[in-house]
């Protein structure tokens, strides 16, 4: 997405569409041969980022230019590879006679002529809608089925083609700074969307719709004056009283439960909300997995994850609710303990820490460690749970939190070497606590569901370090190989 140095002006210039195609068939085998095929044939290559908005870095992109440039993506990721995926349009979508890119776009692939083969029709790997939610979780589904429901409609063999959602944000304008996008307001609705997907789209049986993707549009690094309140996963501190000037990221409780979710295993299981007091609109909910592993005798392990939240989209109140987990059909499992992970704007808040400080610009060491000390989740266990069918546990959640009890069964052996930077399997979830043993200093331990030691040092420091993982029970895997590090690196 961009014109190299300027050189490309007019996508209806002949030499510029088979340029363009050139272009795109070296940088995807530059992909290939540094990454290699195995990884690269997993990405989703998209077209230009939302086209009807018309920001094309001064290509003069007509809409038959842009079905040009689509052909020559699409040929030129061919050449490198067949088993490269392309899509688009990464639009809106409206219904005409808005979003015309985006229409004529669909239209071509269904049934418009290759630029470079001349047959009918050109591929389309997967169908790539932006649809955010105004502030709210609910319009982003809503949106979804009509406009999915519109292009099935107008293009019916395209039914079985997958849809993503890659831009499924509560709201737009990443900029735009919003207090609830700083706690864990924004981590809650993250899951409420999740789980009104699943319902409704995955676990319906008379659901058309392919729904293969859903993921946000917040890898963005914050500014000043909002390093927490603007769409984005960390919040981002230029410190520029040091020298040199450096950058800290203090890690936000949007992306600490999607550290949680990635405990969720491969199948979902039936769950449900009973509210004792019958009422119609009760802001929890709740997603449920297992997970089995698929070679037995190894460090990993039957698992099920259960995923409660409470969430009133973007709102907050002072109300507790009471809630009672019960888990059912654990009797053939053996060794079983669990784990609860529990955020809520009092136990993960480095925002709100931030401010008792007096919203430093340049936090000190020391001030970075204790905002650090609540980025993760309140983490109680491992315990034992005692032989029988059902678990039953009692939590209060606040508007908003989210809770998620881990159970595992005990595997037959303890955690695999992790390597430098404690690259676990993502099988291998009963991981408890990872262990950072610094030979010229100290030892350190973290609880967390992440593989990411971070820590801000009041001084100079050199020499090795080696990490390992140790799971629910207690057992410590291999450490890593020795790895050197010096202050300067």
């Amino acid at each position: 997405m961009g014109s190299v140095s300027n050189y490309f002006t007019d996508l209806e210039d002949k030499a510029q569409v088979v340029e363009w195609r050139n272009l795109v068939y070296l940088i995807a085998k530059r992909y290939i041969d540094k990454y290699g095929l195995g990884r690269v044939f997993q990405w989703n290559f998209e077209t230009w980022n939302e086209p009807n908005n018309h920001d094309f870095d001064n290509v003069t992109m007509s809409i038959q230019g842009f079905l040009n440039y689509y052909d020559a993506c699409s040929e030129g990721l061919r050449a490198a590879s067949p088993l490269l995926r392309f899509g688009g349009p990464g639009d809106s979508c409206h219904s005409a006679p808005r979003s015309p890119y985006c229409w004529a776009m669909l239209q071509h692939c269904y049934n418009g002529t290759n630029y470079f083969t001349g047959e009918t029709g050109v591929r389309i790997d997967y169908i790539a809608l932006h649809k955010k939610g105004g502030g709210f979780s609910l319009p982003i589904l809503q949106q979804e089925l009509q406009t999915v429901g519109e292009i099935q409609e107008r293009f019916p063999s395209f039914r079985s083609v997958p849809v993503y959602n890659d831009e499924a944000d509560p709201l737009v304008g990443w900029s735009k700074p919003q207090e609830w996008r700083a706690d864990v307001t924004y981590a809650a609705m993250v899951v409420k969307i999740i789980k009104q997907h699943q319902d409704l789209l995955l676990a319906n049986p008379n659901n058309t719709i392919n729904y293969t993707l859903l993921s946000n549009d917040n890898a963005f690094m914050s500014y000043h004056p909002h390093p927490f309140t603007q769409r984005t996963l960390t919040a981002r501190f230029q410190v520029n009283n040091t020298r040199p000037p450096h950058v800290q990221l203090v890690r936000k409780p949007v992306l600490t439960v999607m550290g949680l979710l990635a405990l969720l295993g491969e199948t979902q299981v039936l769950a449900q909300v009973l509210n004792s007091g019958h009422e119609e609109n009760s802001t929890v909910g709740v997603l449920a997995s297992t997970h089995r592993p698929m070679i037995h005798g190894g460090s990993d392990s039957w698992q099920a994850a259960i995923l409660v939240y409470n969430s009133d989209d973007n709102s907050t109140s002072q109300r507790i609710d009471d809630v009672t987990v019960e888990l059912k059909g654990l009797a053939e499992q053996k060794g079983l303990v669990y784990v609860t992970y529990y955020l809520d704007n009092n136990v993960t808040n480095p925002h709100q820490l931030w401010q008792s400080m007096g919203s430093p610009d340049f936090p000190t060491a020391q001030q970075f460690r204790c905002l650090r000390s609540v980025e993760d989740p309140r983490i109680d266990g491992p315990q034992i749970f005692r032989p029988g069918d059902t678990l039953t546990l009692k939590a209060k959640l606040s508007v908003p939190s989210v809770l998620l009890v881990h159970v595992c069964a005990r595997p037959e052996v303890g955690p695999d070497q992790v390597g430098k930077n404690l690259s676990l399997c993502s099988e291998q979830a009963a991981v408890m606590t990872h262990t950072y043993s610094f030979l010229c200093a100290y030892s350190a331990l973290q609880s967390c569901p992440f593989e990411l030691f971070s820590f801000l040092l009041d001084q100079t420091v050199g020499g090795l370090y080696r990490v390992r993982a140790v799971d629910y029970w207690g057992r410590p895997g291999p450490y890593s190989l020795p790895e050197r590090f010096s202050d300067g690196e």
